[in-house]
């Protein structure tokens, strides 16, 4: 039995660079759901029985350290704020539609800089990026091809207006742009219509095979501005026999299933505990629509709320081997992201001095071990 017990200090160590920030201004943004064009994607095939299942790798081997240069920048590209060349011979070597995501800093056209490497979905290091939380709503952006679309304000979507709404969501921009004449032929109403799309479709958004993954190449340099790239999304096989599955802790009378409030996501949230609670929970992997009979029970959880604190434990059986936990204890029954309720486990943390009634989410990758 795998054994793996998280606290309200262990989960802030480890999401320091995923607190809850409101962007600046956000009083100003209304949610237009179903608002704007959305390019459609062909359907992906469907699987054969003995085809391999396809792993989606969120955070993939990349460099450490990569020379890029500028080719061109603003309106002197066509569809995206700049040209950008990665140099030398590494998986990332070639040339890219790049965005700027630091807007109080510089890169110029014909400007070289050295750059550390991460995946969007990495905990990021201190850096010019407001809100590293939002990139979720960046990859979605980025995996619509606005550029050339239609826009039900007015016109076609330019590059800056993606450029401008990539700013407010992680730079909290808000309608103070000094250096717009960089963005060319823009619009700040159609700019708002990609901030708006983002905010009600992109929530908790994860790339999928053959989709794009947002790289973020920042800077030696710290008066450079970051920058990032996408990469597409490859299919890392794995027999059929094994892979990973998402798990999900289970109330003892199912408590609340996030597809009834309003999720399209499956999974359950625990509660209303009370202070003095010690109780074990099973553990859920595969199943779809909060049904068991659909999973597989891959273990329990402990968990205890005693004076203010909470206490998870994750006992997994040892068929599998756990990638990945997240942990949400609070007094909501879930979890906000810019002042609305989410299920991104990305989004999970404990709370600290907790007082009367609350709830917890437990959620784990749970994977076949390679000999099972």
């Amino acid at each position: 039995m795998k054994k793996l017990t998280l606290a309200a200090i262990a989960i802030f160590a480890l999401v320091f660079n995923s607190c809850d920030v409101e962007p600046a201004g956000s009083d100003s943004l209304e949610s237009i759901n179903g608002k704007g064009q959305l390019k459609e994607k062909p359907p992906k095939p469907e699987k054969e029985e003995s085809e391999v299942i396809c792993v989606v790798d969120l955070l993939p081997e990349l460099p450490s350290l990569v020379n890029a240069c500028v080719n061109a920048k603003g309106p002197n590209t066509t569809d995206a704020y700049f040209d950008l060349t990665v140099n030398g011979e590494s998986i990332l070597a070639g040339n890219y539609e790049a965005w700027c995501s630091d807007f109080e800093t510089a890169l110029n056209e014909d400007q070289c800089f050295d750059g550390n490497v991460y995946s969007s979905y990495d905990v990021l290091p201190e850096s010019g990026i407001a809100q590293p939380e939002n990139f979720d709503l960046i990859n979605w952006i980025v995996n619509q091809d606005f550029v050339g679309q239609a826009s039900t304000v007015g016109g076609n979507y330019t590059y800056g207006d993606v450029q401008y709404a990539i700013w407010v969501l992680i730079d909290s921009l808000f309608y103070n742009c000094s250096d717009c004449d960089n963005l060319g032929d823009w619009d700040p109403d159609r700019a708002q219509e990609i901030i708006d799309l983002a905010l009600a479709n992109g929530d908790g958004y994860e790339p999928g095979i053959g989709d794009q993954l947002v790289v973020v190449l920042i800077p030696t340099d710290s008066t450079v501005q970051s920058v990032i790239i996408s990469i597409p999304m490859e299919c890392d096989e794995e027999p059929s026999t094994g892979g990973c599955e998402t798990a999900f802790a289970r109330g003892t009378d199912g408590n609340t299933c996030f597809i009834g409030e309003g999720f399209s996501r499956w999974g359950w949230s625990i509660g209303p505990l009370e202070e003095g609670t010690e109780e074990t929970y099973d553990v859920y992997a595969g199943a779809g629509q909060c049904d068991i009979n659909k999973g597989t029970l891959v273990g329990t959880v402990d968990v205890s709320y005693i004076d203010g604190n909470v206490t998870v434990t994750y006992n997994i059986d040892d068929a599998y081997t756990v990638s990945a936990t997240h942990t949400y204890a609070g007094v909501d029954m879930f979890p906000t992201k810019n002042g609305k309720p989410t299920v991104a486990p990305g989004q999970f943390s404990i709370g600290e001095d907790l007082e009367g009634p609350i709830y917890v989410i437990a959620h784990a990758d749970v994977c076949t071990d390679g000999d099972e």
